[in-house]
């Protein structure tokens, strides 16, 4: 009988050593566990702040960009509208107008939201897929932007520069052939840019809401953490 008791415990001192060696084993991992699942947490809470950050400047830049390329689409309407009604006494004005078509807008960022969370490889943090979609489509939009503007520029430098030396001095200013700017060459200059630009504004548009879409989600995600 004694030694029933005796074996018995002997098992209960074993269990009881075992136990202890395994929540000896297990807190500390479990610590640990805890600890990088904080620390993943608090990197994912910072990635979503830092693409916050990151849209809020490109859409205050781009509505300023959207802004200049708006008030000098509408000088080249004007233009287009003087040229259409063959109005010559407003040559001056014309002139002055025409002057502008060297005006450029350029949104230029060297590295998208989306390009940047690739090269630090900071994308894992982004769990929500359809956040990253919509990171890549806002990239694609950036490069053909930057296309865009780019086709702008030269056609600013092969087309209007040319065309501007040729009949109006600019400093001081006087429209050297008054009849080059009312006929149909020089109109087809100015309708090409006012095409040019008007794709640019709806581009701008479309990226602007994009970027508020986009901080919509990021803004979902930062609410749940």
């Amino acid at each position: 009988m004694a030694t029933n008791r005796f074996v018995e415990l002997k098992w209960v001192h074993y269990i009881y050593e075992f136990f202890i060696v395994a929540v000896g084993i297990s807190v500390p991992f479990l610590l640990d566990r805890w600890n990088d699942a904080r620390l993943e947490r608090r990197a994912e809470r910072e990635n979503y702040e830092y693409i916050l950050q990151e849209l809020q400047e490109d859409k205050e830049e781009l509505q300023g960009v959207a802004e200049y390329n708006q008030y000098f689409l509408e000088r080249l309407r004007a233009a287009d509208s003087i040229i259409l009604a063959n109005d010559r006494s407003r040559v001056d004005t014309l002139g002055r107008l025409a002057i502008e078509l060297r005006r450029v807008s350029d949104f230029h960022r060297n590295h998208s939201v989306y390009e940047n969370l690739i090269n630090s490889e900071n994308i894992r943090l982004v769990r929500n897929r359809e956040i990253i979609n919509e990171l890549q489509l806002l990239d694609e939009l950036y490069t053909y932007i930057n296309r865009l503007e780019g086709n702008h520029l030269d056609a600013v430098l092969n087309f209007a520069i040319p065309a501007l030396s040729r009949h109006i001095r600019v400093q001081p200013f006087k429209v050297m052939d008054a009849d080059a700017l009312f006929e149909h060459p020089f109109h087809n200059r100015i309708v090409l840019f006012i095409s040019l630009m008007e794709e640019k504004d709806q581009l701008y548009r479309k990226t602007l809401q994009e970027i508020g879409a986009v901080e919509a989600l990021v803004k979902d995600e930062l609410a749940r953490k």
